[in-house]
Order: C-alpha cells, then structure tokens, then sequence
C-alpha cells in the first residue's frame, strides 16, 4: 500500500525538477539528482519508440562494446548489434504504443542507476498488431549531465 504512494512522490518530484531538502535530494549546488533525470531518460525513451525515431532512441544510448540489449532471452551485445537490432524493430513497426507503469529507480551511487517497469507495448506492422507485457529494466551511467542506456532487458510471458 505504501507503494504508490512512493511511486506518486517520485514521479512528482521528477515532473518538478526534484530539489527542495527532501530526503535524497541533491544537496549542492549543481548536484544531479539521479531519479529525476532517469524518469526524464525513460519518458524520452517511450517518446522515442512511439514516434518509431532511431534519431531520437541513438543519443539515449551508450555507444559502446559493453551496451547490451536483450530482448525475449536474446542478448546484443555491443552498440552496433544493439542498433541493428532496435533499427529492425523501429523501421518494422507503423506503430507503437507503450505504457510503463510501476516504474522503481534504484540510485547506484551518483553515477549510475537502475529502472524497473511493468511495461505494456503494442507494436503494428499496419496488417498485424502484437500486445504483450512485461518487465523491462534499463540501467544507466552518466556521462556528463546526460544518462545513457548502457543495458535494456525485456521480457514477457509467451503463449496463452
């Protein structure tokens, strides 16, 4: 029960910048509250998928041999595999549509941080629309002000 309660101050203190002196806030000048900006991150992300934008989903993501996505048990590992497989998906769909809920951001000290969501997608090729959901976690390091994707897992029970 207290859950969503959390959850609500959370996303209210991300959609308001965070600050104030509450409890985990950032105290100096300057400092990077890591839950405000990994809920921005993530709401960029969905943006991202449901305009179907590799041009907006590229800058979320570290650019490296170590990012990894896995989506349904299968791992890409490095950024271009990673790309080729996102591109796949993005340049396959007419549309997308998803909706994350119960997201939880764990701080991993100030540079790093973990989301989880339950996530519900629905993706069109225009003939045949595929819903499914799921769970799905993105971790992030910052580089700078900006926090990049550096792992993405999705997964959802398959059948009936």
């Amino acid at each position: 029960m207290w859950r969503p309660t959390i959850l609500a101050c959370a996303i209210a203190a991300a959609a308001c910048g965070g600050g104030g002196g509450a409890k985990g806030a950032p105290t100096v000048p300057g400092a990077i509250d890591p839950f405000s900006a990994v809920f921005r991150a993530v709401e960029q992300w969905r943006q991202g998928w449901e305009v179907r934008s590799m041009d907006a989903l590229a800058p979320l993501y570290r650019h490296d041999d170590h990012t990894v996505v896995v989506y349904q048990g299968q791992a890409h590992v490095g950024w271009p595999q990673a790309e080729t497989f996102l591109r796949s998906v993005v340049d396959g769909a007419r549309e997308v549509h998803l909706t994350v809920s119960d997201g939880q951001v764990a701080a991993l000290g100030d540079s790093g941080a973990t989301y989880a969501a339950r996530l519900t997608r629905e993706i069109s090729d225009g003939a045949v629309t595929v819903s499914d959901t799921g769970y799905l976690t993105l971790t992030f390091a910052r580089s700078g002000a900006a926090w990049e994707i550096v792992a993405e897992h999705y997964s959802y029970r398959a059948g009936p």
